[in-house]
């Protein structure tokens, strides 16, 4: 079953225009649906709780806010240009907290995508964070980077392999994507992670059984970060996606210490399908 569904979270920031442009790449393959979602908390909702506001300011304030949500609402529409049919593309805009908003809409969705974190000092309000809303919905993420924008999307596929949960159900919602590519490499970079594979089956035996043609790639850490090994991966193989589990130790500790997510978050060139 393919993708038929996808979310496209939107605040205008170039990273998320590099999200609508994927998008408009998936549709075209898949012929999927297509919905941008603008959520935001904005002085509209902290207005309404003070009563000291004087009425012409509230009106300003609203009438400025409409004002952003209609440019906002255009500028998507103008990225994705005429390449989706109306009946397939469709918009939502709504007050509520950026990342829980987007996070409780993705659960209606087959794929929900975000373009990598971009600061917006003047409206902090529309900040999107992708790995929040992964660990917040339950579902994908597919994470974006500012200024990706192919020509086609890239048949070649990487999956960071460690045989731990978050790994798996990565793969597992990432299947419908697997199914169509040309080529799929398994790659484990050997850091101490790594679990032995079952007897009688792998992740290779598994794939293939759903038509996947199947690499199996094993990777001996080089000096500094797994992530990065990840990454110099992909480039070597002109991978056009990499699929990975987010967050296997805790999200604390990853932003302590500077695990392989979010390196691979802040640092990747290519997309990223993310599950926790």
């Amino acid at each position: 079953m393919a993708i038929k569904n996808i979310l496209v979270a939107y605040n205008g920031t170039e990273s998320s225009d590099a999200a609508v442009h994927m998008a408009m790449l998936m549709h075209r393959k898949y012929g999927c649906h297509v919905t941008g979602l603008l959520a935001h908390a904005g002085q509209h909702e902290k207005l309404s709780q003070h009563a000291w506001v004087p009425e012409n300011v509230r009106k300003t304030i609203a009438d400025r806010i409409t004002q952003n949500e209609q440019d906002t609402q255009a500028q998507f529409y103008a990225v994705t240009g005429e390449q989706v049919s109306a009946e397939n593309l469709h918009w939502i805009s709504l007050y509520g907290n950026a990342d829980a908003t987007v996070a409780k809409y993705a659960r209606m969705y087959d794929l929900t995508l975000v373009g990598r974190y971009d600061a917006i000092h003047e409206q902090p309000d529309l900040e999107l964070h992708p790995e929040n809303i992964a660990l917040r919905s339950g579902r994908p993420v597919l994470v974006v980077p500012r200024g990706h924008h192919p020509e086609r999307i890239h048949e070649t596929a990487v999956i960071a392999w460690d045989g731990q949960r978050a790994a798996t159900r990565a793969v597992t919602d990432a299947m419908q994507i697997l199914e169509t590519k040309q080529r799929v490499d398994v790659l484990s970079v050997d850091d101490g992670s790594v679990r032995q594979p079952l007897e009688g089956i792998d992740i290779a035996t598994s794939l293939a059984r759903h038509g996947i043609t199947v690499e199996r790639v094993r990777k001996e850490k080089k000096a500094g970060r797994t992530g990065k090994d990840i990454l110099a991966y992909c480039t070597s193989v002109n991978a056009g996606l990499l699929v990975m589990g987010a967050y296997e130790h805790s999200v604390f500790r990853e932003r302590l210490l500077g695990g392989t997510t979010n390196y691979i978050l802040a640092h990747a060139t290519l997309p990223v399908f993310i599950s926790h």
